[in-house]
C-alpha cells in the first residue's frame, strides 16, 4: 500500500495515507471534525502540549472528550487555566466516543513526546479508534501509515491514518529566493527563552486581537499542533530537509501575503536559540526578517524544560543573543504565567521593563493593546485605524 503525506501546503495538497481515503487540502473555512483528544498520562506536562493547544483553540476540531485517566471527571479547560470550557476528561476510550455524534469523527493524537516517539498505550489506544471506525491524526515523528499493523488495520475499518508531521516530497519542496522582503504585510515573529514556552498561543492570542481590532492577521504555523488548531498557512519545520528550510519558511511567509493579503502575519518560534537540544530561532529570523521580534519567556523556569541540570540562562544574555543575530531590537516580552500567582506575574512584568527598557506583557490577562501599538507603525498595507 503507497503513502501519501498530509500536506495541505504543498502540490496539490492530498493527504492521508494508503490508496483509501485521500482526501483534499483543507478549504479556506474549515469546517471543525468532531474529535476526541489523546492524551493519557501527559496532561500535566508539556509532553501533552498539543492536546493542550486543542483544547485552549481549534479552527480544525470540535473537540469533544480529552482522555486521560489520570484526571478523569474534570473540566479540561478548568484543568489548564482555571476557566470551564465544557470539555471532560474522559477516563476511557468509549467515554470518549459515546460524546462524538453518531459515535464518528476523528481520534487526535495528543501526545507531543520527546524525540516524536509513539508509547505503547498510545499504539493500543490508536489501534481501539481505529477498530471503531475513527480517522487517525497524529503529530509524531512514528509515522502510523508506515506500520504494517495499523495500515492494515485501517484497511479493514475504512478509516485513514493522517501523519501531520510527515514531511513534503522532496519535489515540492522551496529553496530560499530572497524574496521575503516583497511582501507587504507586517511580520511579527514570536520566539522563546525555552521550549514549550507557550509561544503558538501567545501568537494565536495576538492574532484574534488583531482582528477583533479590525485588521486582517494571519498565523503562521510552524509546527504539527499549529496546523491541528487549523493554521490555513503552515509547516512544520523540525520535518524539514535543512537546505530547504529557509526556502520553506520564506516560501510559507509569502504563500500568506499572495492567497490571502493580510495587514499582519504572526509567524510562530520553535524551540529556542540557546536551547542545547531543540535550538531554534535563527533560521526563522534569517528567513521571515520580522518588523516585530517579540521574546516569549516563562520567568518560573530557572532551568530548560525537561532538562532540570541545565540552568535558563539569564534574559539579558537571551536579549543579547537575539538582537545581535536578528539586527533587530526585540521589541517586548511576553509573558507565560505558568506556576506563578497574579501578583507574582505583576511583579516580574514591572521588574522587567524596569530593567529592560521595553513592556512586559501577560496577553493572558492584559491582552494585546500594547503589542498591537508596537504593530501598528510598520503597517504597510492601510493606515492604522
Amino acid at each position: 500500500m503507497s503513502s501519501d503525506q498530509l500536506n495541505s501546503d504543498h502540490g496539490s495538497g492530498n493527504h492521508g495515507s494508503g490508496d483509501h481515503g485521500i482526501r483534499a487540502a483543507a478549504p479556506t473555512q474549515l469546517i471543525p471534525i468532531p474529535a476526541v483528544v489523546y492524551c493519557a498520562h501527559c496532561l500535566d506536562s508539556t509532553r501533552g502540549k498539543t492536546a493542550h493547544g486543542l483544547i485552549r483553540f481549534t479552527e480544525r476540531f470540535d473537540v469533544r472528550a480529552v482522555i486521560d485517566p489520570v484526571f478523569a471527571g474534570q473540566d479540561a479547560g478548568a484543568f489548564l487555566d482555571g476557566r470551564d470550557n465544557g470539555i471532560p476528561i474522559v477516563a476511557t476510550l468509549k467515554e470518549a466516543i459515546d460524546r462524538l455524534p453518531d459515535g464518528s469523527g476523528a481520534f487526535v493524537v495528543g501526545l507531543a513526546t520527546d524525540g516524536g516517539v509513539l508509547p505503547d498505550h498510545a499504539r493500543v489506544a490508536v489501534a481501539k479508534a481505529i477498530s471503531n471506525g475513527l480517522d487517525v491524526y497524529s503529530g509524531l515523528h512514528v509515522f502510523l501509515s508506515e506500520d504494517e499493523e495499523l495500515i492494515k488495520l485501517a484497511a479493514v475499518h475504512n478509516v485513514t491514518l493522517f501523519d501531520v508531521r510527515k514531511p513534503p516530497h522532496r519535489r515540492d519542496l522551496h529553496f530560499y529566493e530572497g524574496k521575503v522582503r516583497e511582501v507587504q504585510s507586517v511580520r511579527v515573529l514570536v520566539l522563546g527563552t525555552d521550549s514549550a514556552s507557550g509561544k503558538r498561543t501567545t501568537a494565536w492570542i495576538l492574532r484574534n486581537a488583531l482582528k477583533a481590532k479590525g485588521y486582517s492577521a494571519e498565523m503562521i504555523g510552524t509546527g504539527q499542533t499549529a496546523w491541528m488548531q487549523g493554521a490555513r498557512f503552515s509547516i512544520r519545520l523540525d520535518s524539514l530537509v535543512n537546505d530547504f528550510v529557509a526556502g520553506e519558511i520564506e516560501h510559507v511567509v509569502r504563500r500568506a501575503w499572495h492567497e490571502a493579503a493580510p495587514d499582519v502575519v504572526i509567524v510562530e518560534g520553535q524551540g529556542a536559540l540557546l536551547h542545547p537540544a531543540y535550538p531554534g530561532g535563527l533560521e526563522l529570523v534569517a528567513s521571515v526578517q520580522p518588523d516585530v521580534l517579540l521574546l516569549q519567556d516563562v520567568p518560573s523556569r530557572k532551568t530548560f524544560d525537561g532538562f532540570e541540570d541545565l540552568p535558563m540562562p539569564l534574559m539579558s544574555r537571551q536579549i543579547q543573543a537575539l538582537e545581535l543575530l536578528s539586527d533587530k531590537r526585540v521589541a517586548a516580552i511576553t509573558i507565560n504565567p505558568k506556576g506563578m500567582i497574579k501578583a507574582q506575574v505583576e511583579t516580574i512584568c514591572a521588574d522587567y521593563e524596569k530593567q529592560f527598557s521595553r513592556p512586559a506583557v501577560n496577553v493572558f490577562i492584559e491582552g494585546c493593546d500594547r503589542l498591537i501599538q508596537l504593530i501598528e507603525p510598520h503597517l504597510r498595507t492601510r493606515k492604522p485605524i
